[in-house]
């Protein structure tokens, strides 16, 4: 059996109205169902709450996807009931189903059961996670991206289709329906105009048959600047029709850097010709900002500003097995130099010029150190 259960506590009266975004949980292990709930309950995403749909087999996963079409993101184990049952459900959704817009996250706590890139390139997985990986806040971090990824990839599909809609009747009906189709493409670009994203249409000579408000201010002096200055939103569409996405950086008109992620989709002619690209972009600069500032608090002593106990253990880690690229550089894998270091007389300080000293004589010591390391030298509290 499976069991819709919504994570944490009920919405307030201001946000009631809006339903919570549905996580579907694959997983034949009943401590990961109750685990992920609690990892989510206390996050929200645009004023909506997770909801945990769970399914404890692939046959029981199988039989929700066939009632559900609005299932944002699925986080599947690979090993339940077959030693593959996750990854025959990723060929049911994206193959039997045809569900291109469900972002699957794979996750296993034996990743030697499925190479990442192996899986990756063969059942169209979005991303592949070990179950120890998914801290709360890692978790909250793949659910919004998948969450955001499948929320385009739902706007392109929707323009797109109203686009061929568009193409179809023109093509079709242009005398007799010139003024129809002339209204319809206004409210079409009015409603392009409005969105906060950038939007474009390229058509098949290359050319950029519409763009939108959000488009022109991040490219200000052209469109073709589009092309010069990022190249990688202008690359021609893979074999297929399916839409396809991507992360690139751009300057914004002010000199900042942006990070974007761009999903695109050819546009077909009714006899199957190539008509042009669509595209839209999503800026998450300030997610990946706030994805390094969380990497930087998990390995950084606050005081001192050097690593902490927890980041040095597992430098030194991987550099005694020889993960670590920074081993070549040293003294070959396998083989570090540790020294360790304590301040004298430290209690005299903190118990006769207080606390605040020693955080001080803390800081002047690491500084100091830190002053006549080597490039390839770290330095832990």
């Amino acid at each position: 059996m499976f069991e819709n259960e919504e994570a944490g506590p009920a919405p307030q009266p201001s946000s009631a109205a809006l339903a919570p975004w549905p996580v579907l949980v694959v997983d034949d292990d009943e401590q990961v169902h109750a685990m992920t709930r609690v990892l989510l309950k206390d996050f929200e995403f645009e004023g909506r709450r997770f909801a945990i749909v769970s399914a404890f087999s692939a046959s029981e996963a199988q039989a929700i996807l066939a009632e559900r079409t609005d299932l944002p993101v699925a986080l599947l184990d690979v090993v339940m009931e077959t030693q593959d049952a996750g990854l025959r459900l990723v060929h049911h959704i994206r193959r039997d189903l045809g569900n291109r817009h469900i972002r699957i996250i794979l996750r296993t706590g034996q990743p030697g059961q499925a190479p990442e890139r192996e899986a990756i390139v063969a059942y169209d997985i979005n991303d592949y996670k070990s179950k120890a990986e998914l801290t709360a806040q890692k978790l909250f971090t793949s659910i919004v991206g998948a969450v955001r990824g499948w929320r385009d990839l739902v706007t392109i599909e929707t323009l797109n289709q109203s686009l061929e809609r568009r193409v179809t009747e023109r093509t079709a009906e242009l005398e007799r329906k010139t003024a129809l189709a002339d209204e319809q493409f206004r409210f079409i670009q009015n409603l392009v105009e409005l969105m906060p994203s950038p939007v474009w249409y390229k058509d098949a000579a290359g050319r950029y048959a519409l763009c939108n408000r959000a488009f022109r201010d991040l490219f200000p002096n052209s469109a073709d600047e589009f092309d010069s200055r990022a190249q990688p939103l202008t690359e021609q569409a893979p074999a297929g029709t399916d839409a396809f996405s991507f992360e690139t950086s751009v300057a914004s008109p002010n000199g900042d850097l942006r990070e974007l992620l761009v999903v695109k989709r050819p546009l077909s002619t009714p006899d199957g010709g190539v008509a042009g690209v669509i595209g839209i972009a999503t800026d998450i600069t300030e997610r990946r900002r706030m994805e390094r500032e969380l990497q930087r608090l998990a390995t950084t002593d606050p005081l001192s500003g050097a690593h902490n106990r927890r980041h040095i253990l597992d430098l030194l880690e991987r550099l005694l097995t020889g993960e670590s690229a920074a081993a070549d550089v040293r003294s070959g894998p396998g083989v570090a130099c540790l020294v360790m270091l304590d301040i004298d007389h430290f209690k005299r300080i903190n118990d006769e010029l207080g606390h605040g000293a020693g955080d001080i004589a803390i800081r002047s010591v690491v500084e100091e150190i830190r002053s006549n390391l080597r490039i390839t030298d770290e330095i832990g509290r």
